[in-house]
C-alpha cells in the first residue's frame, strides 16, 4: 500500500490532550503526565479547548474516550486535538514544542478561567461535581 507523506497540519496528525493526562485527582498509573502540584483539578474539554483557542492554537474536539478512565459520564468524556506544526514541519508557536509544553501551558491557565476564578471563590469542590452533573444531564435528553 502506497502511503502519502506525513502532513504535519493534517487533522490526523494534531496532538490529543485528554483531561486526565493534566487532571490532579489522578495518579501516574491512572493516565496523569505531568507533575501533581503542576496539575488541575478534573479539568474539562472545554477548559482546555477555550485556553488553546485563546493561545491562538488550531484546535478542536473529539468525542473520545481515555482508555484508563473508568468514568463513563459526560463531564469526563472528551479529546481535544491541537495543531502545534505547520504543513512545513515548523512550530506554530515557539513556545510549544512538545506534548508536555501544551499540557504544562493548560494546565497553568485553567486555574485563571472566568469560569474557575468564580467557582472557587463560591465554595468546595464538591458543589462544583452538583453543578458538572447537572449540565452533562442537559445534554444526554
Amino acid at each position: 500500500m502506497a502511503h502519502l507523506t506525513e502532513n504535519p497540519a493534517d487533522k490526523e496528525r494534531f496532538i490529543c490532550i485528554y483531561p486526565i493526562y493534566i487532571n490532579s485527582k489522578k495518579t501516574l498509573a491512572e493516565g496523569r503526565r505531568i507533575p501533581t502540584e503542576k496539575a488541575v483539578e478534573n479539568p474539562s474539554c472545554a477548559e482546555i479547548r477555550d485556553v488553546l483557542t485563546a493561545a491562538g492554537l488550531n484546535v478542536y474536539v473529539e468525542n473520545k474516550m481515555h482508555p484508563r478512565e473508568w468514568n463513563r459520564d459526560v463531564q469526563f468524556r472528551g479529546r481535544v486535538r491541537v495543531q502545534v506544526k505547520q504543513t512545513d514541519g515548523s512550530f506554530c508557536q515557539d513556545k510549544f514544542t512538545s506534548r508536555k509544553d501544551v499540557m504544562f501551558y493548560v494546565a497553568e491557565m485553567i486555574p485563571k478561567l472566568k469560569t474557575r476564578t468564580q467557582k472557587v471563590g463560591g465554595g468546595d469542590p464538591s458543589s462544583q461535581q452538583g453543578e458538572g452533573g447537572k449540565k452533562s444531564k442537559k445534554k444526554k435528553k
